[in-house]
């Protein structure tokens, strides 16, 4: 697998801050899994930066293509480019870039060649601008990367039609060493407040200004610290114009002016270890932007153990501990600004200056009690982020390689694995409507004469060797049922649960396994309860199936009548209730697919141990090493081996032969025993 990263490496742009440390993070994944593929780097200059470290120099000159002949040789064969822009910007690279070391091929030729391409992008509306949908229908890209769940949400919703990808950027402490700042006021004795982003209306300036000088105008102990740097269009005595107005707009008391000079602007370049000093010095970072893709910034002062006082909203919730923070309400509201390309119609958060009054009030009080306090709080978000192991160099490298090898075997399954190549063209074609009925239509037959296996939670499964099983599944459709999709994952066509029966649905915490994959299997939930009532309100799926109450219906289970004809799904969209629902519903979709042969193996309706049918701890409960946990009457587990032979019998008369590869079922003997 060859991948060309492109992006603008060399600038001092958010956007260039960023590519480095995926850079530093897929650098530091092949230093741990050397040949796993070959990189390189075409590096785009738009605004070239002297302010690299040793280290990011270093890095770059390991992968950058060094002239056009090696661009040249790179791109004779199969090749994924990761392309690292906001969309718009590759349609006109060729004007406004120069590239590195003088390669003459533009991004867009790269790209336009390439057999595969990613585009790592970060937004901060609730609407993506439309010029963006245009540069994917005419660059196509198989995959989206984004750095956090909100932006996932918003591309997967907005017009782009292709599978969207989680890849945080890396977190890390930004230098051991602190190097004072010679400042015109001592920082010591005071409140500090310590906010660093770059001076654009989207960062909420404005909002931490009027809030901070309503609140402290005329204090003497407190102290308000802006690390900021201009544009083009803002030098920095616009941006002292633009505090002091900022300041004067808010009245206090008596109507009395802001009289206390306790903003500190600190403009230009200061290097790591300057500011590992501020964040020293600072007891509170505060942002207060409308949007963040993430918030580099944010997760910088956490690094460095500092609380934060940030808007509720937006792409920097993933990674903040609420014992770290001080949230700022607001409301959601569209954006207003002529600025492109935040003229579009999305929204985004404003935060009330109201509750930033209240949050830094609250955050200084703490201090006058005891500072310590402070640094407490941002120990713990410090803590959360390391204890996540998601933000890690070597784990953030081994996410994007990950994403990366998706795609390119993504369109490579037509080669490689049929089954699933067909199994996405379904899954887009039912996810399109959102009518069950209409989704069962487009499945019927959709796999007919084909072997399938499916793989239940019985202890039987737990035993196996997973590689051993995943080789013999080579070619045959798959259905995991429940927690059988945390082994086999990476084969699974179907995913079975029930929602309410999910591990920590209690605390609304998804296992990684089930949450929903615009690339993964086609995933089938039922439930007793609507979406959202005893079960995570996160969990998505693309067909769910509502089943009635189990108390409410005891003479109906499908184990007592045996009426299997009843619930075909071309006759009814309604699904039985009782033990064995989520095996009878894999069955019943087996049927409607049309394949010839099933294969069953974790279906045992016994222990590991003892191998009793009224043994039956395992099943939801018991032992720590296997699959499936919780409580089940013991009359369940004898109707349901009492009916596994008509069942057997029902699926035979319909020339579906069915076989058990669980060394340890209970089943009815009739059905035939096979090894795999």
């Amino acid at each position: 697998m060859k991948i060309i990263y492109a992006g603008q490496f060399r600038d001092s742009s958010g956007y260039a801050v960023a590519a480095r440390g995926y850079l530093k993070a897929l650098d530091e994944y092949l230093q741990k899994n050397p040949g796993k593929f070959e990189l390189k780097v075409y590096t785009a200059i738009l605004v070239p930066s002297s302010k690299l470290t040793e280290e990011e120099i270093d890095l770059l000159n390991k992968y950058e293509f060094k002239d056009n002949d090696e661009i040249e040789n790179f791109t004779k064969s199969e090749y994924l480019v990761l392309w690292h822009f906001p969309p718009p910007l590759v349609l006109f690279a060729d004007d406004r870039f120069g590239a590195c070391n003088n390669c003459s091929p533009s991004i867009m030729k790269i790209l336009k060649r390439s057999d595969y391409n990613v585009n790592f992008v970060a937004w901060e509306t609730s609407l993506i601008p439309e010029e963006w949908d245009q540069v994917y229908d005419y660059v196509q890209p198989n995959r989206l990367i984004v750095p956090c769940e909100w932006n996932q949400e918003v591309f997967s919703k907005n017009r782009v039609n292709v599978p969207c990808d989680v890849v945080p950027h890396i977190i890390e402490e930004k230098s051991t060493i602190k190097k004072p700042i010679n400042l015109p006021v001592d920082l010591d004795n005071k409140f500090v407040v310590f906010s660093m982003s770059q001076w654009t209306s989207r960062k909420g300036f404005d909002k931490l200004i009027q809030a901070f000088s309503a609140e402290f105008g005329n204090s003497d102990d407190v102290l308000l610290v802006l690390k900021t740097f201009g544009s083009s269009t803002h030098n920095d005595e616009r941006i002292r114009n633009e505090i002091k107005a900022y300041r004067n707009s808010i009245l206090l008391s008596g109507n009395d002016k802001v009289t206390k000079n306790n903003i500190l602007l600190i403009p230009g370049f200061i290097s790591n270890e300057n500011i590992s000093w501020l964040y020293e010095k600072t007891d509170l970072f505060s942002l207060l932007s409308r949007g963040e893709g993430f918030g580099l910034t944010i997760a910088e002062a956490l690094s460095q153990n500092v609380p934060v006082m940030v808007p509720k909203e937006g792409g920097h919730i993933d990674y903040i501990s609420p014992e770290a923070a001080f949230f700022v309400n607001g409301m959601w509201d569209s954006c207003t600004f002529s600025m492109p390309p935040y003229e579009s119609d999305g929204d985004w958060f404003i935060p009330s200056v109201k509750s930033a009054r209240k949050q830094l009030r609250r955050a200084y009080n703490i201090w006058k009690n005891d500072k310590n306090e402070l640094t407490i709080m941002g120990s713990k978000g410090n803590k959360y982020i390391k204890n996540s192991d998601k933000y890690t160099p070597l784990s953030v490298g081994k996410q994007m390689f990950e994403s990366l090898e998706k795609s390119f075997l993504q369109n490579n399954f037509k080669n490689a694995d049929p089954i699933k190549s067909k199994i996405l063209e379904l899954k887009k074609k039912i996810e399109k409507t959102d009518d069950l009925e209409q989704s069962i239509k487009i499945l019927k037959d959709s796999f007919k004469g084909e072997e399938c296996v499916i793989l239940a939670t019985g202890p039987s499964l737990t035993n196996k060797d997973v590689e051993h099983v995943k080789n013999k599944l080579k070619g045959k459709l798959v259905f995991t049922i429940k927690q059988a999709q945390d082994l086999y994952e990476d084969v699974s066509h179907f995913h079975f649960f029930n929602c309410a029966n999910l591990p920590t649905y209690e605390s609304k915490v998804l296992p990684e396994h089930y949450k929903y994959k615009t690339d993964g299997p086609i995933s089938v939930a039922s439930s007793n309860y609507p979406a959202g009532q005893r079960w995570s309100p996160y969990q998505k799926y693309s067909l769910f199936f509502k089943i009635p109450i189990r108390t409410e219906i005891n003479d109906e289970f499908l184990c007592k009548t045996k009426k299997y004809d009843d619930y075909l799904l071309e006759k009814t969209i309604q699904r039985p209730c009782g033990p064995g629902i989520m095996f009878e519903t894999v069955m019943y979709m087996a049927v409607h697919l049309g394949v010839k042969k099933i294969t069953a193996i974790g279906y045992d309706l016994s222990s590991a141990k003892t191998k009793k049918a009224d043994d039956h701890k395992h099943f939801y409960g018991g032992t720590e090493n296997l699959i499936n946990r919780g409580d089940v009457l013991g009359w369940e587990m004898g109707a349901n081996i009492e009916a596994s032979e008509s069942a057997y019998e029902w699926l035979k008369e319909k020339g579906i032969d069915f076989e058990l590869a669980s060394d340890q079922s209970v089943l009815s003997d009739v059905i035939p025993r096979v090894k795999i």
